[in-house]
């Protein structure tokens, strides 16, 4: 599909065509995610976060990555909406009123919509939180409580914010919501947090919206093993042997086999100076700190989140094959790239020059092959099977 660029006047972010996604334990690595994506999360990304103990998990990843020494300034953030470029903006529980989702999951006033809706419209009405264009809240514990109250007040909020909304402030200053799923409770499939989980992933499928999937992130570990069928309790402890008990720790079991690569170190801390480790995870720190891993993993798909809500498709082709960085894919990046490719000068030409600039099939070369792929996007020709390269 060919990629548009969206110009919305005074919006703070470039507009996400593809309005619906999932992040989910597929998006949980930062290789994925393009340095210029990381850079408009800074730039453009103005979010509020509301949560307690559970969902405070999301935000001692980022600290994690943020104070890892080999990632320099590259994950910094500030607990704020009006940050400066240098730095993600979110506020960590900056809407007043009630505290998360499962708290906020009553009627007050009887309208149908959930309390924690009713403190959110409050916050986006005040024109001091027009900058304001993420908003995300978590839940503690799923169970029992009005899935179809918590969905019905998001599509409320949505119908007068997001982009397209009934309130004032929606034309020039949209909002992007992030819908959440919750963490185990430890009866595996079919449980008290399985089945609202799946309530909630059928609507965002149905409807197009956006889903930071708590919950899958606990379901499986980075090598794609799957718990959720054995018990799988919030700290990542499982049932190993089907003994109708837990007896292991997902987390630990991994970090074993992955000793001293980028997440045992993000984690632990051994052998890192000046780091040591990620904070306490709550409800999740587990035999030697190993599911603390919980926390950091989740971090990561927070920064996955916010590329993708800042404008990113997940895709890294289309970032290498848009050339000049003029916004738009088109035949001049074509010919750039096959000037670059035959050995050409690129002085006085718009090439920007970087490691991955045109190499849209990621071989790590660029040639007429990368020039003849660029061309067939930029006409609208259907990229399925010809190595244009996903990002996940």
């Amino acid at each position: 599909m060919k990629k548009i660029l969206c110009v919305i006047p005074l919006l703070f972010f470039a507009c996400n065509v593809h309005a619906g996604f999932v992040v989910d334990h597929t998006n949980t690595d930062l290789a994925d995610i393009p340095d210029e994506w990381i850079t408009k999360v800074k730039e453009d990304i103005h979010g509020a976060y509301n949560h307690t103990s559970h969902g405070s998990q999301l935000i001692t990843g980022i600290n994690a990555l943020e104070t890892f020494p080999s990632f320099g300034t590259d994950y910094a953030w500030v607990d704020s909406t009006q940050g400066n470029s240098s730095n993600l903006s979110l506020d960590d529980r900056g809407i007043s009123g009630v505290p998360d989702l499962s708290q906020g999951d009553i009627d007050s006033d009887g309208d149908g919509i959930a309390d924690w809706a009713e403190d959110t419209y409050t916050f986006l009405d005040n024109s001091d939180n027009n900058h304001v264009n993420v908003i995300l809240w978590s839940w503690c514990n799923i169970g029992g409580h009005d899935i179809p109250r918590y969905l019905n007040s998001m599509e409320w909020l949505i119908g007068q914010f997001s982009e397209g909304g009934t309130h004032s402030r929606a034309t020039d200053y949209p909002v992007q919501f992030v819908f959440m799923t919750a963490h185990a409770n430890g009866g595996g499939e079919g449980d008290s947090s399985d089945v609202p989980n799946e309530q909630i992933r059928a609507h965002v499928a149905t409807n197009d919206r956006i889903l930071f999937d708590f919950s899958d992130m606990e379901n499986y570990d980075p090598d794609e093993n799957y718990y959720l069928d054995k018990l799988l309790q919030d700290d990542l402890d499982y049932d190993s042997d089907n003994s109708g008990s837990v007896d292991a720790n997902w987390a630990s079991e991994y970090l074993i086999l992955h000793d001293n690569e980028e997440l045992d170190q993000i984690t632990h801390g051994d052998g890192v100076s000046g780091y040591d480790g990620a904070s306490s995870c709550a409800h999740s720190d587990g035999p030697n700190n190993d599911a603390r891993l919980n926390c950091v993993l989740k971090g990561r798909a927070m920064w996955y989140l916010f590329a993708r809500l800042a404008g990113w498709n997940g895709q890294l082709g289309d970032i290498r094959a848009d050339v000049d960085q003029s916004g738009e894919i088109n035949t001049i990046d074509a010919q750039l790239t096959l000037r670059n490719s035959l050995g050409l000068s690129m002085t006085g030409t718009n090439w920007q020059e970087s490691d991955t600039t045109g190499d849209v099939n990621c071989d790590g070369d660029n040639n007429s092959t990368d020039a003849m792929l660029i061309l067939r996007h930029s006409i609208g020709l259907n990229m399925e099977g010809t190595g244009w390269c996903e990002g996940s």
